[in-house]
């Protein structure tokens, strides 16, 4: 069985534009998933499980070195080398290049539509993967610290775009429950400036970043530091370069894909996170279960909800 049977791109996707004989024809300068199609039954099992991994992980493969790549896949470096050798690549440096032709940080990465026994079991292995991996890279102290501030800021607001967004919505909503003061941005159709404005020094600003950003995203960062507010990142691993030097709280999503990318631990950190205001909120616990109450007093008088 091949695992490359499913990968939905065409066999030259990843060739160079200029590399192209006289006639017209794609030159013999095979892009990668062509390649691994044509090398996969010359492989290593190892081998094998490598390719699987770089098909369904090219974010990291652009923005992991070596080491942390070879930590990340479970795959020796030599091994990975080894790989590289056998697709035709001269070096690690030129394998990523030819990766960054099809494929940019933060972007859906390529179909790896393998066939498998039990798809329901796949899925749940590769989240159980992400969430372990996410709650490991976790900082405690920076946790707390992070949320304390959330717990106690005058204002908070949680910024996200595209596929962020939702991921944004639901940490509004369930930080609404324990506190007020909770906005979501941009709103529908808005520019985000008009709100921001009203944010200053003391107040925490919760930025997401999973999948592709914005180009304005490491600026926004910067502004709101500039403006003294708290800064708090959650982002995959594409997202590290926005945060490096910066005085921000970072926390990392390890997301996962089989066709599309699943969000599991982005909702699953959010939790943990309001888990631990709830904790910070524990001298003013009367005044929480007090909001609780009125928030369900208002569903009921609204009727908004069913019994």
């Amino acid at each position: 069985m091949s695992v490359t049977s499913g990968i939905m791109l065409s066999d030259n996707m990843g060739a160079s534009k200029d590399a192209m004989d006289e006639e017209g024809n794609a030159a013999a300068d095979l892009g990668l998933v062509a390649r691994i199609r044509e090398s996969f039954d010359s492989l290593t099992a190892t081998e094998r499980e490598a390719a699987q991994f770089i098909l369904g992980h090219l974010t990291d493969v652009l923005v992991c070195n070596s080491v942390e790549l070879s930590q990340l896949s479970g795959i020796s470096q030599p091994t990975l080398s080894r790989l590289y050798r056998k697709l035709g690549y001269a070096n690690a440096g030129e394998f990523r290049r030819d990766v960054r032709r099809v494929h940019r940080p933060g972007s859906p990465e390529l179909s790896r539509h393998t066939q498998c026994d039990d798809l329901v079991a796949d899925h749940l292995r590769r989240d159980e993967e992400s969430l372990k991996r996410t709650f490991e890279g976790i900082d405690r102290a920076q946790l707390s610290s992070a949320c304390q501030a959330m717990a106690t800021a005058p204002h908070v607001a949680v910024v996200g775009y595209r596929s962020s967004y939702p991921v944004a919505l639901h940490m509004r909503e369930q930080l609404m429950r324990l506190r007020g003061n909770v906005d979501i941005l941009p709103n529908p159709g808005q520019s985000i400036a008009e709100d921001l404005v009203d944010y200053a020094a003391g107040d925490v600003i919760v930025i997401i970043g999973v999948g592709r950003r914005l180009p304005f995203f490491s600026r926004l960062i910067d502004v709101m530091l500039e403006r003294g507010l708290t800064v708090v990142v959650i982002g995959d691993i594409s997202a590290r370069n926005a945060v490096i030097g910066r005085n921000v709280a970072f926390f990392k999503v390890v997301l996962n894909s089989h066709v599309l990318t699943s969000f599991t631990a982005a909702f699953a950190l959010i939790a943990l996170m309001m888990d631990e205001v709830g904790k910070c909120l524990v001298d003013t616990e009367d005044e929480v279960h007090a909001r609780i109450e009125g928030i369900n007093d208002c569903f009921d008088a609204l009727n908004e909800l069913e019994d």
